[in-house]
C-alpha cells in the first residue's frame, strides 16, 4: 500500500493572501485561519459577501473555509462563480483544483489546474498542486514534471522536492532520487528521512 500523500494545508492558505478590504479584515481572516475555526470563518465571511456580493475575495474566502470543512461540492461551485468573473483569480484556481482532488475527482483537478498553470506561469503553488492531481491519477510521468517546475520556481519549498523524489521512488527512478534528497537534507531532514524509508522500501525498476 502507498504510503498517505503529506497534506496540502499551507499551499491552500496561500489563497488567503491580500484577501479583505482592510487591514482589519485581513487581520481576522489570519486569526480565524490560525485557530482553525472554519465555522466562523465561513460566517464571517458570509456576513462580509452579503455587503458585497459582487466581490470575489469574500467567495474565495468562504470557499476556503468549505474546502478546509470537506464541504467541497459548496467549495467547487461557489470557486466556479468566482473564477468565472474573475478567470485570472489564480488562488481561486488552486482552490478549485484542490477541492475537487479532495472529492476523489483527480482526473477533473489535473484538468483544472492545467488550465490554471497557463495562467500562473510563474505560481508554484500550482504547480505542486497540479503534481499532486497527477500523482492521484497515477499519472506519474507528469507529476515528475510538475513537481520539478514547482521545485525549481521555489527552490526552498521542500514539499515539492519530497514529492518529487517519492514520485520517482514509485517510478523506480533511483539514479533521479539524489538531487532531491540532497536538497530535503539542508531544507528538512525529517521529510529526508521519509524519502530515504520509501526508496528502502521499494524495489528499483530493472
Amino acid at each position: 500500500m502507498e504510503p498517505a500523500p503529506l497534506p496540502a494545508d499551507p499551499l491552500l492558505a496561500s489563497a488567503l493572501v491580500g484577501r479583505g478590504d482592510s487591514l482589519e479584515e485581513r487581520e481576522r481572516i489570519a486569526e480565524l485561519n490560525r485557530k482553525r475555526d472554519w465555522e466562523g470563518l465561513s460566517r464571517y465571511a458570509e456576513e462580509r459577501q452579503r455587503r458585497d456580493p459582487e466581490g470575489s475575495d469574500w467567495g474565495v474566502v468562504l470557499a476556503y473555509a468549505w474546502v478546509r470543512r470537506g464541504d467541497y461540492p459548496k467549495a467547487t461551485a461557489a470557486l466556479s462563480r468566482v473564477i468565472q468573473r474573475n478567470p485570472e483569480d489564480i488562488g481561486a484556481w488552486n482552490l478549485l483544483g484542490e477541492s475537487q482532488r479532495q472529492a476523489g475527482q483527480p482526473g477533473q483537478a489535473a484538468r483544472t489546474l492545467e488550465r490554471a498553470s497557463a495562467i500562473g506561469r510563474t505560481s508554484f503553488a500550482t504547480f505542486f498542486l497540479l503534481g499532486e492531481a497527477y500523482r492521484d491519477s497515477n499519472r506519474l510521468d507528469r507529476a515528475v514534471a510538475a513537481y520539478r517546475e514547482a521545485a525549481r520556481l521555489e527552490p526552498d519549498f521542500a514539499r515539492a522536492w519530497f514529492e518529487l523524489g517519492a514520485a520517482h521512488v514509485r517510478l523506480g527512478e533511483r539514479d533521479e532520487i539524489p538531487v532531491a534528497l540532497e536538497r530535503l537534507e539542508k531544507l528538512d531532514p525529517t521529510l529526508a528521512v521519509e524519502l530515504k524509508k520509501r526508496m528502502e522500501a521499494r524495489p528499483q525498476r530493472p
